[in-house]
């Protein structure tokens, strides 16, 4: 066995030196430096091992010089096999395109609810003028007796003043009354109060002889000029005329 610390004579060399190579031109085709590391003395795996580390750096260089010719002759340098590549984003350089306004003029809505005109209220119908009726002697006569129980009837009477002096006023006078014109001024007996307007009244006087339409009142109570009082039946006239 030998001693690893004796140095070993260089054997002579056994092959002619190679010649140099040139930068493109691999290794010879018989050479296997990884067959022949484990039998080559310590010369030949020196030299193997500069053979190794040059062909890595000429292939480095060639690798690193066509890139850089690549990049000179605008070529985009290709990425190796594995490399991730990211691909750049231009930015969008697109201009929104500008919505043309409208020029259509508005159209303007019809009101959906019309403001109702205001309706002109009718006026109320005028009230029906009153019918007066004519009576008998009967009729009048109980008339006469119970003026309470006919209260707001209308009728045709004629009389004679007896009394329309400053004792009675000028819108009311005493006069006897009967349901038609007798033939003797003494023929009218019924005592009664009559009620009017002054401009109606205006004209008639004591002993006048009239014709009246005439509202009954009801019953009138006065104190007499002897010191009684006397009860008639009170009558509103609505017109009248002298005869």
């Amino acid at each position: 066995m030998t001693d690893p610390t004796t140095p070993k004579p260089p054997d002579p060399p056994t092959e002619p030196p190679q010649p140099s190579m040139s930068p493109v031109a691999g290794p010879p085709p018989e050479a296997n430096p990884v067959a022949d590391a484990g039998t080559a003395t310590p010369e030949k795996r020196s030299n193997v091992r500069a053979w190794a580390v040059g062909g890595t750096a000429l292939a480095v260089i060639l690798f690193s010089g066509g890139a850089v010719i690549g990049m000179f002759n605008g070529d985009e340098p290709k990425t190796t096999a594995g490399a991730t590549s990211s691909p750049a984003t231009s930015p969008t350089s697109a201009t929104p395109t500008p919505v043309a306004p409208t020029s259509a003029a508005p159209t303007s809505a019809a009101p959906t609810s019309a403001i109702p005109s205001p309706t002109k209220a009718a006026p109320p119908p005028k009230p029906k003028p009153p019918s007066y009726k004519t009576l008998t002697e009967r009729q009048w006569k109980l008339i006469a007796k119970d003026p309470d129980g006919y209260l707001g009837k209308t009728y045709v009477v004629y009389g004679r003043v007896t009394q329309f002096d400053a004792a009675t006023g000028t819108d009311s006078f005493r006069a006897d009354v009967a349901h038609r014109r007798m033939a003797e001024d003494y023929d009218y007996e019924t005592n009664t109060i009559l009620n009017g307007s002054e401009s109606d009244l205006d004209n008639l006087v004591e002993d006048d002889i009239f014709r009246a339409n005439v509202t009954v009142l009801g019953s009138f109570s006065y104190d007499t000029q002897i010191g009684g009082e006397t009860t008639v039946a009170l009558l509103q006239v609505d017109s009248i005329k002298v005869l």
